[in-house]
């Protein structure tokens, strides 16, 4: 049961990660990607505003030399 309890916060707190694949950026001449996207994600906590999660993101990451393709799947 101890496990359990353990484990819920755990799972619910990786379903809250963005869940963005580096297939779909272009750059990253000045950031690696992992930590771009572990800097802008712990960002996105500072954003009150669901809706404006997305562009905050593609912002943040272009800052650190990310932008995204065309068609590319950011899903926050």
């Amino acid at each position: 049961m101890r496990r359990t309890l353990f484990a819920l916060p755990v799972l619910l707190a990786m379903t809250a990660c963005s869940t963005t694949d580096p297939d779909d950026w272009s750059g990253g001449t000045r950031t690696p990607f992992g930590q771009a996207e572990k800097s802008c994600t712990e960002l996105l906590e500072t954003i009150a505003k669901v809706q404006n999660r997305r562009d905050f993101f593609v912002a943040c990451m272009g800052a650190l030399g990310w932008t995204p393709k065309p068609g590319a799947s950011i899903d926050l």
